[in-house]
């Protein structure tokens, strides 16, 4: 809340020149689950704020990215605001259906032949999991429940199952896992059965004895903020990952 300025932007000064959308997506998220369990108004007023930037700074192929201007798209943001949108809309805030189905169509766009999904729409690229792992979960989230791009994405992601030694990487391995986890709960117990229990295991195998998670990119509060996130998801704590 002390980070909400006045054009519904949510930003430290620290962190405004680190692409803040992200930032600002997962913070109007976090306010969208805060303000459908308290209906507290101070709450309802950044977060209509924020929702309103996500809407307007939405470019002309369906996207966002780094900053808040309509200038430029990738699928990893996208997939941030629009999860913040669902969020919102669940808690009772205002959002126009064109946005997410604009941003539904950039998704699909985006996805390759072998059912993952590549960075940007301009400049192809090889699919990766952990991006598509992320698409199929706001694609569910947006209220895509069937059809061709699901099951290719899953089929995809069932390639880089937790644990396998055979992944091609571990790079970005909690956003992986944070996503991963909410696709796949989405998409049922057929694929929820597999790929759960495979999770949690790995995820249990390499917590620190100190309780937290080992990574060097972020930091292990941000490691053990995911891992917890994944762990949780079968309770249905929070609204959005109620199915």
């Amino acid at each position: 809340m002390s980070c909400s300025t006045s054009t519904g932007f949510i930003v430290s000064s620290e962190a405004e020149g680190r692409d803040p959308m992200y930032g600002h997506g997962f913070a109007t998220l976090f306010l969208a689950e805060v303000y459908g369990m308290t209906e507290r108004e101070d709450v309802r007023d950044a977060l209509s704020l924020a929702v309103e930037l996500i809407v307007d700074t939405q470019n002309d192929e369906g996207g966002w990215r780094y900053f808040p201007r309509p200038d430029d798209a990738d699928v990893s943001v996208t997939v941030c605001e629009l999860m913040a949108l669902r969020a919102a809309h669940n808690a009772g805030i205002s959002v126009p259906k064109e946005t997410i189905d604009r941003g539904v169509e950039y998704l699909r766009q985006n996805q390759n032949a072998d059912g993952g999904f590549r960075y940007q729409l301009l400049h192809p690229q090889e699919s990766e999991f952990p991006r598509s792992a992320a698409a199929i979960a706001a694609l569910y989230t947006s209220g895509i429940h069937e059809g061709e791009t699901i099951d290719d994405g899953l089929a995809y992601m069932l390639r880089y199952m937790p644990g396998d030694e055979n992944r091609s990487s571990n790079q970005y391995f909690y956003y992986a896992h944070y996503y991963a986890a909410q696709a796949t709960w989405f998409a049922g117990d057929d694929y929820w059965n597999q790929w759960y229990p495979a999770a949690r295991d790995e995820l249990l195998a390499t917590q620190l004895e100190d309780g937290s998670w080992p990574d060097v990119t972020v930091g292990k509060e941000y490691a053990a903020a995911m891992s917890l996130i994944v762990l949780q998801v079968p309770n249905g704590y929070l609204p959005i990952l109620q199915r």
